[in-house]
């Protein structure tokens, strides 16, 4: 009885109510990841100009929002992968398949950065270790803390 109502989404389960974010529909959890896409790119490859402005406060500091984007945009991505995949520990190409997928991204766009983005922009190798750290993390992070705590329930 519970089991159908659960089904038709009358009942709750604890995870549910803990984790809200991972009960969104996937079209919605795809607009996200979409939009989230685009501003990533537009960072990428917008000429330097763009962030003469932003104050340095440390060495390195670039490094660090590396590998936070792309940190986020690993997580995005298994977030509104579909249920049953590699979002909730499944073996199968997904598994290594999206995030090696991700990396090829991370590499080709620092390779593509100074002949899109112009001049100020250069590849550095610290840029790609660091968007391939972040993707990651954020690919590990999710299977860890978050698909962990939603299986346990």
């Amino acid at each position: 009885m519970e089991k159908a109502q659960r089904l038709r989404g009358l009942v709750t389960s604890p995870a549910e109510t803990r984790w809200p974010l991972l009960n969104w529909p996937g079209w919605s959890r795809r607009v996200v990841l979409a939009c989230f896409f685009a501003v990533l790119n537009w960072m990428i490859f917008a000429p330097a100009e763009t962030f003469k402005d932003v104050d340095r406060y440390f060495a390195h500091q670039d490094k660090i929002v590396h590998c936070a984007i792309f940190l986020v945009l690993a997580l995005l991505v298994r977030w509104s992968l579909p249920a049953g995949s590699a979002r909730n520990g499944v073996d199968g190409w997904l598994r290594y398949g999206v995030p090696a997928a991700l990396a090829l991204y991370a590499c080709s766009t620092e390779v593509l950065q100074p002949l899109i983005a112009g001049k100020g922009r250069q590849f550095e190798w610290l840029d790609m270790a660091s968007n391939i750290t972040g993707i990651c993390s954020g690919w590990l992070l999710f299977g860890v803390v978050i698909a962990r705590r939603v299986c346990r329930v």
